[in-house]
């Protein structure tokens, strides 16, 4: 049947299921911070003094006591994401029951929920990382790949991260160049546990977990971090499957994410990445339909960085939509002047946002359909 499902009088009973593995980016994370209940919390840090030569004459012999004052770092889940599908019963009973909704959620789950986490979390490190300064973009050989690794060791070393609990997570043609290296040795146990989360190894203390690439931001060498350094909350994770709901004969399966990722302000320089170009920190950037022919912009973060301001592009199609290199300066666009500003699409289908900051150079960007009144 042209066009049809696929059903039992031509196709085996049992699936050619997809290979998928378990979610990597744990490895990375710490879980200190509880989201329970409530869509932000505030991280507070304490501020140190310089020290002063002691004066051995006057009343202020210690020099001139200075008021610490705490600093507030706002941590707010912006990320509410979700899927639907339905396995209908008439199809599953011409299937050999092989459609199950069971099994589809679960391979819903591996295939789809887990990468979009792990590789959220991984852009958000490396766009930080890219932020602070601790990157490099220098091509990786068999010959400089161990070079490369101790380079990113050494900047977290001299940023007092401490040698033991790094993780680096890397492509699968890094771990292949770096075996090539002959300055490179592989040593210590790795465990059944950690195996079957792609760590290999490790070195000085830093275990080397391979990733696979699409889970990294394009151009990706490896990422170095420790645990301490960051968290993503997994705020909501809500999977149900509704057995013959009002209008149709199966199941009708809905899951729902509320996740985000944060780099904590005093330990982000315990972060350190190497690919082909530096990485831009991602917006979440949605559209609502307005009036007829308008749209609304929505931007998670609903407000730039301090000092920085958001711009707009519209464009007829995504080839159509360019977005500026990290770093780029960037004169073109609309200034966004409020989150939920509704603008007029006219012929245009996808909308790009660009954080500028305050020399007007990019350093975040997200994209979205337009969706109009």
């Amino acid at each position: 049947m042209n066009g049809g499902m696929n059903l039992a009088s031509k196709y085996a009973a049992k699936i050619d299921e997809r290979f998928a593995r378990a979610s990597q980016a744990m490895l990375a994370l710490n879980n200190d911070y509880k989201f329970t209940g409530v869509k932000t919390v505030n991280v507070y840090s304490i501020p140190v003094v310089p020290m002063t030569d002691y004066t051995r004459s006057g009343t202020s012999r210690y020099g001139e006591p200075d008021d610490l004052s705490r600093t507030v770092q706002t941590l707010t889940i912006n990320r509410d994401r979700a899927y639907t599908f339905i396995i209908d019963r008439g199809d599953r009973a011409q299937s050999q029951m092989v459609m199950d909704a069971g099994k589809a959620l679960s391979r819903q789950l591996a295939e789809v929920v887990v990468p979009e986490y792990d590789t959220y979390v991984f852009r958000m490190l490396a766009a930080k990382a890219t932020e602070r300064g601790n990157y490099a973009t220098t091509p990786i050989t068999k010959e400089n790949a161990y070079e490369s690794f101790l380079a990113g060791m050494e900047r977290l070393g001299n940023k007092n991260v401490p040698d033991s609990g790094r993780v680096c997570f890397c492509t699968y043609k890094f771990a292949n160049l770096l075996k090539q290296d002959s300055a490179f040795m592989r040593y210590g146990d790795t465990s059944q546990e950690m195996l079957s989360k792609g760590v290999i190894g490790e070195v000085d203390g830093c275990k080397i977990v391979k990733v696979p690439a699409s889970r990294l931001p394009a151009g990706a060498a490896f990422l170095l971090t420790y645990p301490s350094a960051a968290t993503a909350p997994k705020q909501l994770e809500e999977y149900k499957i509704h057995d013959d709901p009002p209008g149709i004969s199966g199941w009708l399966v809905e899951g729902r994410f509320i996740y985000d990722c944060f780099v904590l302000k005093e330990k982000a320089d315990a972060i350190y990445y190497h690919g082909a170009q530096a990485v831009m920190k991602p917006l979440n950037v949605l559209t609502a339909a307005s009036a007829p022919g308008e749209t609304s912009i929505l931007v998670e973060p609903s407000a730039p960085e301090s000092g920085n301001s958001y711009v707009y592009t519209l464009a007829a199609d995504a080839k159509s939509l360019t977005a500026p290199a990290y770093g780029e300066s960037y004169s073109g666009g609309t200034a966004l002047s409020a989150n939920g500003m509704t603008v007029a699409a006219g012929s245009n289908t996808v909308v790009g946002v660009i954080e500028l900051d305050g020399s007007g150079k990019a350093v975040a960007y997200g994209s979205a359909e337009i969706n109009v009144g």
